[in-house]
């Protein structure tokens, strides 16, 4: 339900009086730089215990940014007009954050040294630059109610 010209924007979704989705969404964030971390050390020392660390972590990641993107998503068809243009974009950065990581878990999964370098690598370094601007863009989006957590 989205606002109309004569109604105004709904209320973030809350609980306890916080909105729930700004609190989640450094989770995904920290996860997948967490995942890029392990996937350098695995680069420099091709110790397989720091494969089995990214692929824990990019699910982990992966799982958090789901639930993340879906109350995103809500909150993007319950927006404002003046809110949409700016949630949209990072929706979509936010979106293809999560759909390279899910193709850079399955790169993950194969066997041995190509399972990170060189395309597991790059995806990860991908991943992370579109959720830190995804997190940046976030700082954008209008706040209309004094109990928005930036």
């Amino acid at each position: 339900m989205a606002s109309s010209p004569g109604r105004p924007a709904l209320a973030p979704l809350a609980f306890t009086g916080r909105p729930i989705y700004p609190v989640l969404l450094p989770v995904p964030i920290t996860l997948f730089i967490a995942a890029l971390v392990t996937d350098l050390a695995y680069a420099g020392s091709a110790e397989m215990m720091w494969l089995d660390f990214s692929s824990w972590l990019l699910l982990a990641g992966l799982i958090a940014g789901g639930v993340a993107g879906a109350l995103l998503l809500v909150e993007l068809v319950r927006a404002g007009a003046a809110r949409r243009g700016a949630l949209g974009l990072h929706f979509t950065l936010l979106l293809s954050a999560w759909i390279v990581e899910v193709l850079n878990s399955f790169i993950h999964a194969r066997d041995g040294w190509t399972a990170v370098v060189p395309t597991g690598l790059a995806l990860s370094v991908l991943a992370v630059l579109l959720a830190l601007a995804a997190g940046w863009f976030w700082q954008a989006v209008p706040r209309r109610h004094s109990g928005d957590v930036r």
